[in-house]
């Protein structure tokens, strides 16, 4: 696929996902614990690549005082328009939004202190362009730090679903994350791309999920339901009824499930 071509089917994509994006917990666990690893100073300018609705912006968008700013970006215009609803909300005013390509910024040389990107880097079509452009925009001597997902997230979960759309000829929508698979891989992303100080290590995070309907709701409000998208709704209540069927057979609930996050850092 063309990398224009990707760029638009991820800007669909994501535009069709914002509504409901907050509700996959999942994201939120790893997104907050990316956020704990990014070490901000209250005067820092902070600019958050491929935000999302901004889980990681607003968290240290908490840390900074009059003086420091956050930036959060987002390729998909309706993620952006989620993440300013939530700002003003919060009346978090450190923080504003812009939708942004993560890797044609339009930003000056040397703008931020961070750079951060919470489970993004891997739909980025060029990922080592992407990480040039982000030590482009960042000051000397800043940090970027973003965050991808080792083998076994969710555990047996995402196999389950796997083989019950696989019955009917199906296949789910997944992340790509064979392109960042482990920390070594991280790390050696950001020393072609130029950074000092790289390093990457794996966090070994917990998801509690209380019940069936909640694993099925991850399910239907993320990528792995697209295959669903645009059936009608007897059929996608089948497809419910039949899964959480399985899920109750092959699971003890509540379920507590891994989140394997690998967190990278380097320097400018």
């Amino acid at each position: 696929m063309l990398p224009d071509e990707q760029v638009r089917r991820n800007t669909a994509l994501f535009d069709r996902l914002a509504p409901d994006y907050d509700a996959l917990g999942f994201l939120t666990l790893a997104a907050r614990s990316l956020a704990a690893q990014v070490p901000v100073m209250p005067d820092d300018g902070v600019l958050e690549v491929a935000a999302g609705t901004g889980t990681v912006a607003l968290a240290l968008a908490q840390q900074l005082g009059p003086t420091g700013e956050v930036v959060a970006t987002d390729l998909a215009p309706q993620m952006v328009a989620q993440g300013q609803r939530r700002a003003q909300d919060l009346g978090a005013t450190r923080v504003r939004f812009e939708v942004a390509d993560a890797g044609a910024l339009p930003f000056a040389e040397a703008r931020f202190n961070r750079v951060v990107c919470a489970s993004g880097l891997f739909f980025v079509p060029d990922m080592a362009g992407a990480l040039r452009e982000w030590r482009r925009v960042l000051r000397p001597g800043g940090t970027v730090t973003f965050s991808s997902f080792g083998r076994g997230l969710l555990g047996e979960l995402p196999g389950l679903w796997r083989d019950a759309l696989s019955g009917a000829g199906l296949r789910p929508a997944s992340p790509p994350l064979g392109r960042i698979p482990s920390p070594e891989a991280a790390r050696a992303l950001l020393l072609e791309a130029g950074f000092e100080q790289a390093e990457a290590r794996l966090l070994n995070l917990h998801y509690p999920l209380l019940s069936p309907e909640a694993r099925w709701a991850d399910i239907e409000l993320g990528l792995e339901g697209a295959p669903l998208h645009g059936r009608g709704a007897g059929e996608v209540t089948r497809w419910k009824e039949a899964h959480l069927a399985q899920l109750r057979a092959a699971f003890t609930w509540p379920l507590t499930v891994p989140v394997p996050l690998i967190v990278a850092s380097g320097q400018r």
